[in-house]
């Protein structure tokens, strides 16, 4: 059966499903009839992305490069990884880590698959890179099949490629860098589409709904608060129409509603195992932290103008932002109620909904849980608000051309609108091919460091190598310290206080510090007078100190 020229698939025999009797709407459009989306829906965005992000970025498979910094930070916990111990998150500058590790796993794969495995790349942090690159591209991914559970239509699946690709465009660390503030972006933005998708029925996309949840959750504490929410409301709206026989429906939709809940079952459990163990053996762990910090006097405190122009700042960045969303949303509203028909008007209404949640919950963590307004790479997520509110609009402006079927120029018309959608799609994915943000980052790398590994390690003649640092030095001691590991050569870093950005794997014991052999790491401020200097890297000052 064709609905305006487009084929509509029914399941049964002899006659069609109450689900697939309303596949065709009043204006032609298909419905989100359950079932399981094309193997293109998935591959094309991930391979056409990863593939982009991997050409632009071919010096990884040539160049042995080497982290510090945050960078050489993460990779600390990565190699923890590697060896399945690591519980925790990335640290945060609040001397806590976040609550789980699923981020340091993902690029520890990566680590095993691209260097030790296929050989692809010269080093752990180029293999890192690539299963950032992997990760985001498969996120982006899992929005395209989510738009096109609902629009059934090639047109639906590029409009979605192509707001997410024109975001990349404006911002384009979000799908290639490993700092943790820019990782969490992609992540959010599709956890909210998927909120709108269940919210609007489609318990299909329950598990994209729990997969992104969960890697926000253990990326960064703030979406401890975030994710309940969010979801709260998107139950809210699953069971508000089945509020007077919820029971019933409960114990329905988990007899027949396997393909729901089990993958959703089966990942909360996966991603809630690190955190357990950690609170079981280090109880409460970094959660008493989190606690404690939202309750301290550095975080919140901030007025409600300040507040309100800390969010608008991620719809506009420009002295009139407050019109993007004036303008934006209340367009998207529209576009949706009168562009848009049956099930897609939903999902897009449910979209809209759930943006409005989000803004909320983000205002008020602006207000209670954040320490500075200025910060805004805390908040890089939120761009998740204009997305959607682009994408609606986008969306709803594509389904408005569709005429009713069997009208002259109908196929005509919806290989016009399918057409634009490619281009469009096609447009932004060769503008962000070209553009000089696509390249990653290597502010973090310093070539040197395996150098100065090999030169300490000889002079300490087999003695471990306790380091003194001056503060703003903890940079390069990072990447110090994990390229020491990766070498095979002892080092640890005398002062405590730094426990919380090198693990307790790098300080320093008692007996370490009495016979290993000491050296300082100076800044060139830091550097006291008339100091012998053994060696010079990354602008840092290398002198000989006593144990």
């Amino acid at each position: 059966m064709t609905a305006g020229g487009e084929q509509v698939t029914v399941s049964g025999a002899g006659s069609a499903t109450p689900a697939a009797k309303s596949a065709v709407t009043s204006g032609g459009a298909v419905d989100a009839v359950p079932g399981r989306r094309p193997w293109w829906v998935w591959a094309i965005p991930f391979t056409v992305l990863f593939a982009l992000l991997c050409v632009r970025n071919r010096f990884l498979f040539t160049t042995r490069l080497y982290e510090q910094g945050d960078a050489g930070a993460n990779s600390i916990l990565i190699e923890q990884a590697k060896h399945f111990t690591l519980l925790v998150g990335n640290y945060s500058r609040e001397r806590f880590n976040h609550p789980g590790p699923a981020y340091m796993y993902v690029q520890a794969f990566g680590d095993y698959l691209f260097r030790n495995a296929l050989h692809v790349v010269p080093t752990a942090w180029n293999a890192h890179m690539l299963a950032v690159f992997a990760l985001n591209s498969m996120f982006v991914a899992l929005a395209v099949g989510v738009v096109y559970g609902w629009t059934r239509s090639l047109r639906g699946a590029a409009a979605c490629f192509a707001v997410f690709t024109g975001f990349a465009i404006a911002y384009p660390p979000i799908v290639n860098s490993d700092w943790m503030p820019y990782m969490y972006v992609v992540a959010y933005m599709v956890f909210v589409v998927a909120a709108g998708s269940v919210a609007a029925g489609r318990a299909q996309d329950a598990w994209i709904f729990a997969l992104t949840g969960w890697f926000l959750i253990h990326g960064h504490a703030c979406f401890l608060f975030f994710v309940p929410v969010l979801t709260l409301a998107v139950l809210a709206a699953v069971l508000w129409p089945h509020r007077h026989t919820l029971l019933a429906s409960a114990g329905s939709f988990f007899r027949e509603q396997r393909r729901a809940w089990i993958p959703v079952a089966v990942i909360s459990a996966v991603f809630a195992l690190p955190i357990v163990v950690n609170l079981t053996l280090h109880w409460p762990g970094d959660f008493g932290k989190y606690i404690s910090y939202g309750g301290s006097g550095r975080a919140g405190g901030h007025s409600l103008r300040g507040v309100v122009q800390y969010a608008l700042w991620f719809w506009w960045p420009h002295h009139h932002a407050w019109l993007a969303p004036v303008i934006g949303y209340p367009l998207a509203l529209a576009a949706a109620f009168w562009l848009s028909r049956g099930s897609l008007r939903r999902f897009l209404l449910a979209l809209l909904a759930v943006n409005v949640v989000s803004s909320l919950a983000f205002m008020f963590y602006a207000a209670v849980g954040i320490d500075k307004l200025t910060a805004y790479y805390i908040g890089y997520f939120y761009w998740s608000a204009p997305l959607v509110t682009v994408l609606v609009i986008m969306l709803a402006v594509l389904e408005a051309v569709r005429p009713r079927p069997g009208t002259q120029g109908s196929r005509f018309v919806l290989s016009l609108s399918t057409g634009v959608a490619v281009l469009a799609a096609a447009a932004a994915f060769a503008v962000f091919a070209v553009i000089p943000g696509t390249r990653t980052s290597t502010n973090d790398i310093d070539e040197s460091l395996p150098q100065v590994v090999a030169t300490l390690a000889a002079r300490a003649h087999g003695k471990t190598i306790v380091l003194h640092i001056d503060g703003p030095a903890w940079v390069e001691t990072a990447g110090f310290l994990v390229q020491a590991e990766r070498s095979g050569v002892k080092a640890c870093l005398h002062d405590p206080w730094y426990k919380f950005l090198m693990t307790s794997q790098f300080i320093c014991t008692p007996a370490q510090a009495a016979s290993g052999q000491a050296y300082w790491f100076y800044t060139p401020r830091g550097l006291p007078p008339h100091t012998p200097v053994i060696l010079r890297f990354s602008g840092m000052a290398v002198a000989p100190g006593s144990p």
